[in-house]
């Protein structure tokens, strides 16, 4: 992840010119774009959608979606519990989704005290997302018991969304480019 600001959208071109320089790749050689959906900044998730499928149409290759909480799962599915993830959404506010080796459940929009609650339900369950930075004090010193990540997964990786929007190609095919939309979590009832 990079944090780009309100700026962000005039960067991106930018950004992939120089990752693709990095790559010593060209524009022509892509042949799918990942991207992360969400859930995360209203804006934020807009623009960058909006430029990936900018950038698709114009090269002609197909787009997939992948859920922000699946990429920050991804790299721990070997965790012998279950994972949960925690984007900060806003102020006390967190999206929450449980992980497990063959799945991840969909995000709830939670008080970060309720997620933790919820969380010290389950023994043995480690934390991560950008969440777990946002109340590591908090969380560790009102659950010390609980397992939280380190500052590597608190965002999730570029390789990762390449990753998995390539295994996702590859196993059901592209997104429709016109319809993929950002990913936002509930708030829970």
């Amino acid at each position: 992840m990079l944090p780009l600001g309100r700026s962000g959208g005039g960067v991106l071109p930018a950004a992939v010119d120089a990752v693709l320089r990095l790559a010593t790749a060209k524009r022509e050689e892509i042949e799918l774009i990942a991207v992360d959906i969400g859930p995360g900044s209203f804006t934020g998730l807009r623009v960058g959608l909006a430029f990936a499928q900018g950038m698709a149409q114009a090269l002609r290759v197909p787009v997939v979606g992948v859920r922000h909480s699946e990429v920050l799962a991804g790299p721990v599915v070997w965790w012998p519990g279950k994972v949960a993830v925690w984007i900060h959404d806003r102020r006390e506010f967190v999206y929450m989704a449980w992980a497990t080796r063959d799945r991840v459940g969909a995000e709830a929009v939670l008080p970060w005290r309720e997620a933790l609650a919820k969380v010290v339900e389950q023994p043995g369950a480690l934390l991560v997302g950008s969440g777990v930075e946002q109340f590591r004090d908090e969380i560790t010193a009102s659950a010390p018991g609980v397992t939280c990540a380190g500052p590597r997964f608190a965002y999730p990786r570029a390789s990762e969304v390449a990753r998995q929007g390539w295994d996702r190609f590859r196993s059901g095919g592209s997104d429709d480019l016109r319809s993929l939309a950002p990913h936002y979590g509930h708030k829970e009832e």
